[in-house]
């Protein structure tokens, strides 16, 4: 069932971005699109090799010995699994915030961030070593929250589709999303995180449940979409977005992505 419900996210959401965009494309389709789906194979490519036989275990473990948050509340199997989930999703917030903050980690995640445009094919856009360096964090998570294997794949699934969900371009009614980013993470939530406003981006941060953003007050939804220009202000020439720019971007001398180049002193 939830994976069927996984299905209906993401045919809904692709149909939508198409049939009701949120925001205008600057970029040429399907050049764009292509190169996230390359970049993307790579990460999910690492993650089955990489996350899975690590964590798999951990959580195999957690669940028969008992050990872990979650498995010490005095709680029956379904209010463990649920509290597992929720710190999952609440961890997952802190890891998205260090990998802006801690500069190693920004030098990875801002591959994902020069991205010109934003919708489903951006959540892909990560590259493989900001995956395989997220794998101790993932572990870490399982063990010391002691997440169940169903948990743990009940989380996979809301958190796989939550991430297509909210990168993509597609425009739901207003007052629905309003309601909605009570308790989700919405597109126009974060298209105002992709915005080339640092003082934008470092807001709505979670990548599942909103909660989050509402408890440390870093929610926003007051900046309209056609205000927001996608993107960090250091790399706006679209060849370093290409495939092969974006695989060498963390090996390479980066500039301040927050100083505009010349040419786009203009940008928002």
């Amino acid at each position: 069932m939830p994976t069927l419900l996984l299905a209906a996210v993401t045919a809904a959401t692709l149909v939508g971005e198409r049939a009701v965009p949120l925001r205008a494309r600057t970029r040429p389709e399907p050049g764009r699109i292509l190169r996230n789906l390359a970049l993307g194979s790579l990460s999910m490519a690492t993650v089955a090799l990489a996350e899975g036989p690590a964590v798999r275990p951990l959580a195999a473990r957690a669940l028969r010995r008992r050990r872990g948050l979650s498995q010490r509340l005095g709680l029956p199997d379904w209010g463990r699994d649920l509290a597992a989930f929720l710190l999952m999703d609440y961890t997952m917030y802190v890891w998205h915030v260090l990998t802006h903050k801690v500069p190693l980690l920004w030098r990875l995640h801002l591959v994902h961030h020069v991205d010109l445009d934003l919708d489903a094919s951006t959540a892909l856009r990560f590259h493989a070593v900001d995956m395989l360096v997220s794998v101790p964090w993932r572990a870490a998570q399982v063990t010391l929250l002691g997440v169940s294997p169903r948990a743990l794949r009940l989380w996979q699934l809301f958190f796989f589709g939550s991430v297509l969900f909210h990168h993509s371009n597609w425009r739901l009614p207003s007052r629905l999303e309003r309601l909605a980013a009570l308790l989700l993470t919405t597109p126009r939530m974060h298209g105002i995180h992709h915005s080339t406003v640092r003082g934008e981006t470092n807001s709505n941060w979670s990548s599942g449940l909103s909660l989050w953003d509402h408890l440390h007050r870093t929610f926003r939804l007051d900046v309209p979409q056609d205000q927001v220009t996608v993107g960090v202000p250091g790399y706006r020439e679209p060849a370093e977005t290409g495939l092969r720019a974006s695989l060498r971007l963390p090996f390479v001398r980066q500039r301040d992505a927050w100083t505009p180049q010349p040419g786009h002193e203009d940008v928002r």
